[in-house]
């Protein structure tokens, strides 16, 4: 393995590196992190990155910085790895059982709901309508109780058609939001776990149907995604799943060590902090669930080596311009600390 020296160097980062002195207490896990990144850990060879079709994009971004940054490094990105070896980005956390010998949280994604009704382009949904609705009572687009959900909104006298299929983690993600409102998790028993791309559940082609998609899928097909009222017929509590809503309740992630597994779950007590440059916090769309970044095959220098590039500050912002939003930095100082296990460490500049 070889360690490129990068060009550009984090000068926030070093300059507090430089003020540090004997007396000092240990140097901050992050500031540890971002005086390493100065440098490019590379490993010669070809990596396979299979990941969704909605961030299909984001994927050749990283393979042509990496080329520049690891010229005998390569990414190549795939509609399937080619020998069940390389990255995967998926909603699934898999295990070895499963072909992985390594998994970490990657990005965020937020379970939504889809309607396609003809000529309905905005839907509003209370989370107490959403349990009938997924409960069997309700059964019709123009009951009393959605039509209260959706003052000045015409909707057709058709049946309401439930998913079939859905993700685990958008299943699951959706059904303790609601329960934190309601007080009920979702009925979703006859909704088995999906063995279909995240766009065919983004997309129902049945008019009437509601269906449990990813965000980034539904925002990338152009679907008509539900907001979420926290009180039935209460327009000025609608939760619209966009970046700021989404934002807002990944400042709610609560990130700890398991072991050697890193686990995030969503603490709803916590209070939301506006991000960066803005005064307050937006109400926080709570579904929302870790993807994560799959390491696939044998133990692997070089695939950890390439998950390790995925993992740094600026890959991680590329995710910015896509359909997903980055994890926290903290939970990306935790997933690096596991990926770079057994990799050469780069040299941190003395503070002395």
């Amino acid at each position: 393995m070889q360690v490129v020296k990068k060009i550009s160097a984090i000068a926030v980062a070093i300059g507090l590196s430089f003020t540090l002195t004997a007396c000092d207490p240990p140097m901050p896990e992050d500031l540890k992190v971002a005086l390493a990144e100065q440098n490019v850990l590379c490993e010669p060879g070809v990596v396979e990155l299979q990941l969704p079709e909605a961030i299909a994009d984001l994927g050749l971004g990283w393979a042509d910085a990496m080329a520049v940054g690891c010229t005998d490094m390569q990414l190549s990105v795939a509609d399937t790895l080619t020998n069940q070896s390389g990255l995967m980005i998926t909603s699934e956390k898999l295990n070895s059982q499963q072909g992985a010998f390594l998994s970490v949280p990657f990005a965020l994604d937020a379970a939504v709901l889809v309607v396609n009704i003809s000529d309905a382009y905005e839907i509003y949904l209370s989370a107490q309508t959403v349990a009938e609705i997924f409960a069997g009572t309700i059964t019709k687009w123009n009951d009393p109780k959605i039509l209260a959900d959706n003052s000045g909104i015409d909707l057709p006298d058709l049946k309401i058609i439930l998913p079939k299929q859905a993700t685990p983690a958008a299943k699951a993600s959706l059904s303790s939001w609601i329960e934190t409102i309601t007080g009920s998790p979702l009925e979703l028993s006859s909704v088995a776990d999906s063995k279909v791309t995240d766009i065919e559940l983004a997309t129902p082609t049945e008019n009437g149907s509601i269906a449990i998609a990813a965000y980034s899928a539904a925002t990338f097909s152009g679907s008509t995604i539900a907001a979420i009222l926290t009180e039935p017929g209460n327009i000025d509590t609608a939760v619209l799943p966009a970046t700021e809503t989404i934002y807002s309740a990944s400042t709610q992630l609560v990130a700890k060590m398991d072991g050697d597994q890193l686990k995030i779950s969503l603490d709803p007590k916590v209070k939301p902090t506006a991000p960066e440059g803005s005064i307050e916090a937006a109400f926080p769309y709570q579904a929302i669930y870790s993807v994560y970044l799959d390491f696939m095959g044998e133990e692997s220098a070089l695939v950890r080596t390439a998950g390790r590039y995925l993992l740094r500050q600026e890959s991680q912002g590329v995710i910015t311009s896509g359909t997903m939003l980055p994890i926290p930095e903290s939970v990306r100082i935790l997933a690096v600390k596991i990926v770079e296990k057994g990799l050469p460490k780069a040299t941190i500049p003395d503070p002395q």
